[in-house]
């Protein structure tokens, strides 16, 4: 017989992790009386409050695509979203415009909100307010966190680094709020301990989504949004506090800052180490652990704490990855577990820093997250040693040789030193990333990062990715904009916010031959809706974007018995149209599902092709578009039991060897299984659409590498023929 503890222990369990969800997102732990007194929980209020970039001045179609609306898409059900924007407003008290003096300010206080997400500084770069009271803007900034703390004492409050801008003079100067805007934000930040959203970075590189130099447009609204909800779902562990263990466990622990985050400095093992901490904790304590040249280069740091990761560092200079040094990190990471990080970091290694990273990884296989390496050292033969490209450095080569405890008259010293015992790593499919300089003439891409993919991902199997950048030699070192080293670090750990799977409205606005002859794509949406409510009996309906709306045009969707296009031509005895919309992306797509593209329609088949647009817009990756991908499917299947649905691996995209055809073929591997699917059929048409030596085919392609030529349209349907008419149950031609 159990004992009482034994019976009780299941609801005991519930009963803990339903508090333990409270405790880490308090924000959604209130509940209101629902139908039959039944409590559910009440939306989470999310404030956000900003100037005309926050209130949505000069987007096309404003009602819709403001930051904060297309937020609260993103966010769902669960979160009500409110505008607190004002047009030309400053952070400043003493500016020409202060946010705190409108009717804004007064109302945002008012609905105590439980998130507050802050977004002012562009408009106090102007002359009159920078020049006379900018010593005064970190102290604003800090009452106005005051002012929400006090009319909401348990806000979760999120500050954010303003957008770039590419003006200058007395008006609105991006030099004035890159030098002077944003650190003085960041010290707000340190000072109040509150969490802080760089949409200063990203940015740089998107001026062309600043059409006026200040306002970013649709797109630039809809990143935004994207980053704030990320920072809004981050789960978090409120409960967990690292600081304390490490000053129970260490001794003599200094404390310093890093760019505003607060740094733990000490011994251990004979090693001076560093431990940086986040403002809020990532479930799961994930952390980054930093080989060499601290602080070099912090841009992939800066995002990993202000995601909830912490970032340490722990010396092993001089050593080469040999045995001191795995002994110092092996007694460096017994700390920091047993302090409560998770089990497996993120190894990142800059240039020697590879060296490190790979010894140890290579030791402990099952306690690894990931590998970053950036323009990596994998063979000291190579750097320091100069057996190939690179000049030998005497000194370093000496010091490894030292280290390593050789003389240098070994015929083949560190004889497969890159390639020793990754087989542990690709059993346990470790993802490595590398970030090379293609030119790299200190360590030569050829002798390092090229073996290990070589040989981890040719012969092991294992997960790697290599971003190159053409024509860079070493250094610099990094991305300007990290954001594929943070979605390859958030992946590895499961903290990922993928957009592709969140169904939400598009922001385009389109002309010309791929779009609409104008309007927004609102309209088109709503366009579409209507021809499916006045023609409920369409039998095949075609879904998808721009390349799938080139079947018809967006004027006359409808398939026609006669007509002259390639789709009158096969279909317009079908009751057939084409429901593309140009410039839909997987998430888009989903959002026209649920709101009204079938709701009039019982189709027999659903031609589905989308992703493209996820990899040459979005920049998403090939696993984020297949999850998208597999979410549509699933709706439809949902949405319309009846139709039969015909899924096409999206057409080939860009040069072969791109970074944008890898997504595509990554895409296309992951595809397959979906066509085990209930009435799920699979068809990769790469065949047609790709030469032998893999580059795009002239006949069947168009120029721009995405859209197809118009003896293309005649191939796509051609080849798809022969299922179309066995999933409608239509007789074989006499040519079959």
């Amino acid at each position: 017989m159990r004992s009482p503890l034994a019976r009780l222990l299941p609801t005991l369990l519930v009963l803990f992790a339903a508090n333990l969800a409270q405790a880490r997102n308090p924000a959604q732990a209130a509940s209101e009386p629902g139908p039959d007194g039944v409590d559910i929980a009440a939306p989470t209020r999310v404030a956000c409050v900003g100037d005309s970039i926050t209130y949505g001045s000069g987007l096309p179609d404003r009602e819709r695509t403001t930051y904060p609306l297309l937020l609260g898409h993103l966010l769902g059900e669960g979160y009500e979203v409110r505008n607190f924007g004002v047009s030309g407003a400053t952070l400043l008290r003493a500016g020409n415009k202060p946010w705190t003096e409108t009717g804004a300010a007064l109302r945002a206080l008012e609905w105590r909100p439980e998130v507050v997400v802050i977004k002012l500084g562009t408009n106090d770069s102007k002359a009159v307010n920078w020049l006379a009271h900018g010593e005064d803007f970190e102290a604003n900034a800090r009452a106005l966190i005051g002012d929400f703390r006090e009319a909401s004492p348990a806000a979760r409050i999120l500050l954010c680094l303003p957008v770039p801008a590419w003006t200058a003079g007395d008006g609105i100067d991006g030099g004035r709020v890159a030098e002077g805007v944003v650190p003085a934000l960041r010290r707000a930040a340190a000072a109040d301990g509150v969490e802080l959203i760089d949409l200063h970075t990203p940015m740089r590189a998107r001026k062309g989504w600043f059409p006026d130099g200040v306002h970013p447009n649709p797109h630039g609204a809809e990143a935004i949004a994207q980053r704030v909800a990320e920072a809004v779902l981050m789960e978090r562990d409120v409960e967990y506090s690292l600081r304390s263990m490490l000053h129970f466990m260490s001794n003599s622990v200094e404390t310093g800052d890093f760019h505003g985050y607060t740094e733990y400095r000490f011994q251990k093992a004979g090693a001076a180490c560093r431990v940086v901490f986040p403002r809020a904790v990532a479930a799961g304590q994930p952390w980054v652990w930093r080989a060499r040249f601290w602080g070099h280069e912090p841009q992939f740091d800066l995002a990993m704490l202000e995601r909830g990761w912490h970032v340490v560092y722990c010396d092993v200079a001089g050593l080469y990855g040999n045995g001191e040094a795995l002994e110092r990190w092996d007694a460096f990471h017994w700390l920091l577990t047993k302090s409560g990080l998770s089990e497996r970091p993120l190894l990142e290694g800059m240039s020697r820093g590879g060296l490190a990273i790979y010894q140890w990884a290579k030791a402990h296989p099952d306690q690894v997250l990931a590998i970053y390496g950036d323009n990596p050292v994998c063979d000291p033969r190579s750097w320091p040693g100069g057996a190939g490209a690179s000049e030998r450095r005497e000194a370093e080569w000496a010091q490894c040789l030292e280290a390593h405890g050789l003389d240098g008259s070994e015929t083949s010293p560190f004889a497969g030193f890159a390639l020793d015992e990754l087989e542990g790593l690709a059993a346990r499919e470790v993802p490595i990333l590398h970030v090379v300089g293609e030119a790299d003439s200190v360590v030569p891409v050829s002798e390092n990062s090229d073996l290990v993919e070589a040989y981890y991902s040719g012969e092991l199997g294992g997960p790697i990715t290599v971003i190159r950048k053409p024509d860079q030699d070493h250094h610099p070192h990094g991305l300007p904009n990290p954001q594929p080293i943070v979605d390859f670090a958030q992946r590895a750990a499961g903290l990922h916010f993928n957009p592709c799977v969140v169904p939400q409205p598009s922001v385009e606005w389109r002309g010309g031959p791929a779009g609409w002859g104008g309007g927004t794509w609102w309209q088109q949406h709503e366009a579409i809706n209507a021809l499916g409510a006045a023609n409920p009996d369409l039998q095949v309906v075609f879904l998808g974007d721009s390349i799938t709306q080139s079947l018809t045009g967006a004027g006359d969707r409808l398939a026609r018995d006669g007509g002259q296009r390639p789709i009158d031509r096969f279909y317009g005895e079908r009751k057939a149209a084409s429901f593309g919309l140009s410039g839909d992306r997987t998430e888009h797509l989903l959002w026209r599902i649920e709101n009204g593209n079938f709701d009039a329609l019982d189709p027999r088949l659903i031609v589905l092709m989308i992703g493209v647009n996820n990899i040459n817009a979005g920049r998403n990756s090939g696993e984020d578009i297949a999850a998208g991908i597999e979410a549509v499917v699933r709706l439809l299947r949902q949405r319309e039991p009846q139709a039969e649905l015909l899924l096409l691996g999206c057409f080939p995209t860009k040069e072969a060897g791109s970074w944008e055809r890898r997504q595509w073929e990554i895409l296309q591997q992951l595809l397959f299984p979906l066509g085990e699917l209930d009435q799920v059929t699979y068809l990769d048409l790469r065949h047609s659409f790709v030469d032998a030596d893999g580059q795009l085919s002239t006949r069947t392609m168009s120029a721009d590498g995405i859209h197809l030529s118009p003896t293309g349209y005649v191939v796509w349907l051609m080849t798809i023929e022969d299922t179309v008419r066995r999933l409608l149950g239509e007789p074989a031609t006499d040519e079959d």
